[in-house]
């Protein structure tokens, strides 16, 4: 198996940690078949020899299944593909979080943008995976669909939250050139939500979660306190991590230089040679700061004025200028961070232009201590 092989590469790399979150998805693996399933599983628990946290989850040291740890294992499913028998058996190799890809329970949407099954029987699927599934779990939901209303959503979310999903990652449409969708939004066949109709049904999803007690962590997520994704945390931090699988992107820091590794898109490429295939660029300078800005603003947690002076040895604001300054009510600073708003995380757009227009040639080349 390539993934076999590409994990088994990675490890013998002199710069090789063992990792403590690792992400199934980006595809849907519980559709595949069981036997080529299972295979992946247990080639994908092999790879976490070598770190003692998740060891000592497997063999219960340290307060065993369900215990608080250092790992996080997360599979994306489909609701329609889950099984008890699937669940016993992503238990069984580790796996502790599930991420369900729901987008709607109203029926008419859901036939609009080509969700497999009805309401009725996701919502089945939901309530036994609330039964026979004791760790976390997380639900994906979309707003801004055709046919989509305010109440249905913050209906569908309310569901999902009552049965037990600690996690709700809440995205807009998007829609996609030369997708069944887009052609027919085109043509006028169907309508989205105008702007001030998206926004209504965000609020009244926004109002079911924080009732409840769930925190926006970052822009399109909410989670109870302790319960936020860390793999993604990692992406949003910038950190390293290793990409497996056709298409993924790796990332390596070195000096304040972004290592990328580009996985081939072509299966059968990768097949042969996993390790070969990837291609490598840099990502330095001004984009790279940048990249590190961006990211950090998408979470509530902010941008550590600290971590970017340690790596690039720049001020911030001498680069981007001052945003809190410039932007008070989008983003506040606190104890050396530059923290979002909750307004400031649904317009960052506007904050992440303008700093990206105060970087010029003049500050490229100006250096200085760090000022908080």
């Amino acid at each position: 198996m390539a993934v076999e092989r590409h994990l088994a590469a990675l490890k013998l790399a002199s710069d090789w940690e063992p990792y403590s979150t690792m992400y199934v998805g980006g595809g849907t693996p519980s559709a595949l078949p069981p036997g080529e399933l299972e295979a992946l599983l247990a080639a994908l628990s092999a790879s976490w020899a070598g770190s003692k946290a998740w060891s000592d989850r497997m063999s219960g040291n340290g307060g065993g299944k369900g215990a608080s740890c250092t790992t996080e294992w997360t599979i994306e499913c489909n609701p329609d593909d889950l099984s008890v028998a699937m669940l016993a058996g992503f238990e069984a190799f580790g796996v502790n979080r599930l991420s369900v890809g729901v987008q709607s329970l109203e029926d008419s949407v859901r036939r609009v943008v080509g969700r497999r099954g009805s309401a009725a029987e996701t919502l089945t699927a939901l309530g036994m995976l609330a039964k026979s599934w004791k760790q976390d779990w997380s639900v994906d939901f979309m707003y801004g669909m055709p046919g989509q209303t305010p109440a249905g959503l913050a209906q569908d979310i309310r569901r999902t939250i009552d049965l037990g999903a600690t996690h709700v990652s809440l995205y807009q449409l998007t829609l996609e050139d030369g997708t069944i969708l887009a052609g027919e939004v085109s043509r006028g066949s169907l309508t989205l939500p105008d702007p001030d109709q998206s926004a209504d049904q965000y609020l009244a999803a926004a109002e079911v979660l924080s009732s409840a007690g769930y925190l926006r962590y970052e822009v399109s997520n909410w989670a109870l306190p302790g319960k936020e994704c860390l793999h993604n945390l990692h992406y949003w931090r910038m950190d390293d991590w290793d990409a497996i699988g056709p298409s993924g992107v790796s990332n390596r820091w070195n000096k304040g230089v972004f290592i990328r590794g580009q996985n081939t898109a072509d299966d059968d490429a990768y097949g042969a040679d996993p390790i070969g295939s990837v291609a490598w660029s840099e990502v330095s300078g001004t984009d790279a700061m940048f990249e590190c800005l961006m990211m950090a603003l998408r979470t509530s947690d902010g941008f550590s004025l600290h971590r970017f002076h340690a790596i690039f040895g720049r001020d911030p604001a001498l680069v981007f200028g001052n945003l809190p300054e410039a932007f008070p009510l989008l983003i506040r600073q606190d104890s050396g961070f530059w923290c979002p708003t909750d307004e400031g995380m649904d317009m960052l757009n506007r904050v992440l232009v303008a700093a990206l227009e105060y970087v010029g040639p003049a500050h490229e080349s100006e250096t200085g201590g760090l000022l908080l």
